[in-house]
């Protein structure tokens, strides 16, 4: 009776407890299905979120694609703008220059006859309008009522003298500041004239022995006190006994005296034909 009673308080306890794990399974169920429904609205919601975010950077870059073929397209027909006007400006540039080739070929004519001209002009210059005769020889220069020689060539003070007697003249006899200016504006270094004192220290003559005249005399003055001429014998010692336009250092609106036997060029003149 006992055993019996036993197994049947065990039945019930056993039972009841199993009934008591099944209330508490489907419990434990209910549960965690409300859990992942959780879970799963949540990754929903996440998903249409990074659904929606990259369906917006798929527009963006869309409106950046398509507006970087917009631009393509501009720069494609300024590219065929620029490529028609560099064309145009080649062709251009080409025709420039056959032009400027033809005109140089132009300006080297002008220039050709101007030439021709202007030795026709000075040969003419060397007539008289009335009588025809040559007013100067060729070579030389005409200026009031004579003719001048400026040499090419150096030589000393005797041997231009003598040049000049050879070609029908003399050394340059200045006697008026009008000379001086016309022979200073047409020399660019040093040239001999006809004056000298070989003859006595101090008494510059001309060629033509004539006297130079104190009040037609164009030496060198200097600040110092030291004037032209000096007869300076450092340098030379027989001193300086010759006249020349200027120096070696180029200026030529003066005189200086200067050693005879030193080369240069030289002015030459005779009387012009009337």
């Amino acid at each position: 009776m006992g055993s019996v009673y036993e197994n049947s308080v065990f039945a019930f306890s056993t039972g009841h407890f199993s009934n008591y794990r099944e209330s508490k399974r489907e419990v434990n169920t209910a549960k965690w299905t409300k859990v992942l429904l959780i879970v799963f609205a949540v990754s929903l919601v996440f998903a249409l979120g990074g659904l929606c975010a990259v369906r917006i950077q798929y527009v963006s870059v869309s409106a950046q694609l398509s507006a970087q073929e917009t631009n393509g397209t501009i720069m494609s027909r300024q590219l065929d703008k620029l490529t028609a006007n560099f064309t145009t400006v080649r062709d251009h540039l080409h025709i420039n220059e056959l032009l400027m080739k033809e005109l140089t070929a132009n300006y080297s004519r002008v220039k050709e006859q101007l030439s021709i001209s202007e030795e026709t002009v000075r040969k003419l210059s060397r007539f008289n309008q009335s009588s025809g005769c040559a007013i100067c020889a060729i070579h030389w220069t005409h200026s009031g009522e004579k003719c001048y020689y400026f040499s090419t060539v150096k030589m000393n003070w005797t041997q231009s003298r003598d040049h000049c007697v050879t070609k029908g003249g003399h050394l340059m006899i200045i006697t008026s500041q009008a000379e001086q200016e016309f022979l200073t504006s047409n020399v660019k270094e040093t040239h001999w004239i006809g004056l000298n004192d070989l003859d006595t220290e101090g008494r510059w003559l001309w060629v033509d022995n004539q006297p130079l005249s104190q009040t037609e005399e164009f030496w060198m003055k200097r600040e110092n006190g030291v004037s032209e001429p000096d007869n300076w014998t450092k340098q030379h010692v027989d001193g300086e006994d010759c006249a020349s336009l200027g120096h070696p250092d180029g200026e030529t609106d003066f005189w200086t005296d200067a050693y005879c036997f030193e080369e240069k060029r030289f002015v030459c003149e005779a009387a012009a034909a009337v």
